[in-house]
């Protein structure tokens, strides 16, 4: 009799625990695949796409879609939107094959009646494009079918997930109690956004430099191996747009770097790949709601490695210029024009001297690739700020010296700052009491997205703060480098504005940061420029 009270009395707390486990589980629901995000009680984080994207598509509220591998990760749907005019979500799934994109787009298009524009990336590599159409790449973890189907009971393996249980619900259950909990969700600028986790020019890419190399066999594409694109292209990115002839459909192929058509070069498959590129475009091409791009004839972008991480991998400034000119109809392809392309195309990458770009120079800042294609981006042409008029500059306790052109080069920074450092936060003080360099204002709202300029220990503790603030005297930006970490050569540095709007205060200081430093410390800044 105890024996039959112990296991009942067991039972009920097992299945207690089960039921509480799964009904917070869906109550919270970190994955989205019961229902949307509960964004007045929880802080969401995106970070799982296979887990995630597929509950994103059928429950968030948006009518345009952003999709690809890790090409399409780095775009910022705030951008998206505003050139646009949409609502959209950005839903990667990097290194996935075509057939495991084109199917959440399926997914999301037959749960969301509102949605009228997909972005979506092509990779025209072998890898991606010679594949059967059913292909799903099983090589990255144990794929949650459970969340794709309709069968509520393979559920269980979600509800009932330890992982899910304690490392996501738990963990935002107790972080609501917390006094400065904010819910909310992680955005989507920043979903599997990877920017900021890399080095980007010519010494990341290929630090030993690019090898010219005469292949001992061309390799062409195969009539065998066109039958595979055919069917891949013709189900999984052709059929949808075919399916959906209210929705607009921009495709584009990613830009590859300079580095990656070496290699292709090298390796005897440069002409199998710029065959690939132009079958896929003559099946493409003529779907009136498809709107396919390719970038790789803008060989200025293509050859400069400082847009790049790797021999594929673009920088976000990249992303920003490819929705700009998706959106202005640059570079599209046509029935019409589309050989013509190929041929510019052809006629570069196969007689180009790869070993050239070897001499380029990378970058000390990454972003002043970007700050160099910023008229492009917004048209607005980059500013001298200390030769240019329309900028007012302040300038305190340091001297503005000329070049032999007579204009002016340098500002040199001289001595310490009054501050208290027990007492007084440096970019407050800066901000209210003093400074010794150059201060300045700018209206990012113009177009303006960089901060550019040089500096130079010269002697002693000079030292680099720079600090950015907005209409409300809110740092928004900033530099701060430690007098012991600088050596006495010249150093680039950029600040990125892009995300910022209004009118914002620059503060440049070169001066030691409180009154315990040495008097004759000494800071230079020179090439101040805003793009």
């Amino acid at each position: 009799m105890k024996a039959k009270i112990w296991l009942i009395s067991w039972l009920v707390i097992v299945v207690s625990a089960l039921s509480i486990f799964g009904f917070y589980v869906y109550k919270i629901d970190p994955f989205f695949h019961y229902h949307k995000p509960d964004l007045d009680e929880y802080y969401y984080i995106l970070d799982n796409q296979r887990s995630q994207n597929d509950g994103i598509t059928k429950h968030f509220n948006y009518d345009a879609i952003i999709t690809g591998t890790s090409m399409t990760e780095n775009f910022r749907k705030t951008e998206v939107d505003e050139i646009f005019g949409c609502d959209a979500i950005k839903v990667p799934f990097s290194g996935g094959r075509y057939k495991e994109v084109n199917d959440n787009v399926e997914r999301g298009l037959k749960a969301n009646d509102n949605i009228r524009l997909v972005i979506r990336c092509l990779d025209t590599l072998e890898g991606y494009t010679i594949n059967d159409d059913t292909y799903m790449r099983e090589d990255l973890g144990m794929y949650p079918t459970y969340l794709y189907d309709d069968n509520p009971f393979n559920d269980v393996q979600y509800i009932w997930n330890r992982d899910i249980i304690f490392g996501r619900v738990y963990q935002m259950t107790i972080d609501n109690d917390k006094e400065d909990f904010i819910s909310g969700i992680r955005s989507f600028d920043e979903y599997s956004r990877w920017q900021s986790l890399y080095t980007f020019g010519i010494n990341t890419v290929v630090p030993n430099g690019i090898t010219d190399i005469v292949p001992e066999n061309e390799i062409h594409l195969t009539e065998d191996e066109k039958i595979i694109i055919k069917k891949n292209i013709e189900e999984n990115v052709i059929a949808v747009a075919d399916n959906n002839p209210n929705v607009d459909f921009y495709y584009f192929f990613p830009p590859y770097s300079i580095k990656s058509w070496s290699n292709w070069k090298n390796e005897g498959v440069l002409y199998k790949n710029l065959e690939i590129e132009a079958y896929m475009m003559e099946l493409i091409v003529p779907h009136r709601n498809i709107h396919l791009y390719s970038f790789n004839n803008r060989t200025d972008i293509i050859m400069d490695l400082n847009n790049y991480k790797d021999d594929w991998h673009y920088a976000c400034w990249v992303n920003s210029l490819m929705l700009k000119w998706m959106h202005d109809g640059q570079y599209q392809l046509t029935e019409d024009n589309y050989k013509d392309y190929l041929k510019q195309e052809y006629d570069f990458y196969t007689t180009f001297d790869y070993a050239s770009v070897n001499d380029q120079e990378d970058y000390e800042a990454d972003f002043y690739a970007a700050a160099l294609l910023n008229k492009e981006l917004t048209g607005v042409d980059p500013i001298d700020v200390l030769n240019d008029d329309q900028v007012h500059v302040s300038i305190n306790g340091a001297e503005v010296y000329k070049d032999n052109d007579g204009r002016y080069a340098y500002v040199s920074c001289h001595g310490t700052l009054a501050r208290d450092y027990n007492t007084e936060p440096l970019a407050d003080y800066i901000r209210d009491k003093g400074f010794i360099g150059i201060k300045f204002d700018v209206n990012l709202n113009d177009g303006y997205n960089y901060l550019s300029f040089y500096g130079q220990k010269i002697m002693d503790q000079g030292r680099l703060t720079a600090y950015v603030y907005d209409e409300n005297g809110i740092v928004v930006r900033e530099i701060e480098v430690n007098y012991s970490d600088l050596d006495n050569e010249v150093h680039q540095y950029v600040i990125d504005l892009s995300t910022i709007s209004g009118k914002v205060t620059v503060v440049l200081n070169g001066a030691f940061v409180d009154y315990t430093g040495n008097p004759d410390s000494q800071y230079q800044f020179s090439n101040i420029y805003i793009f």
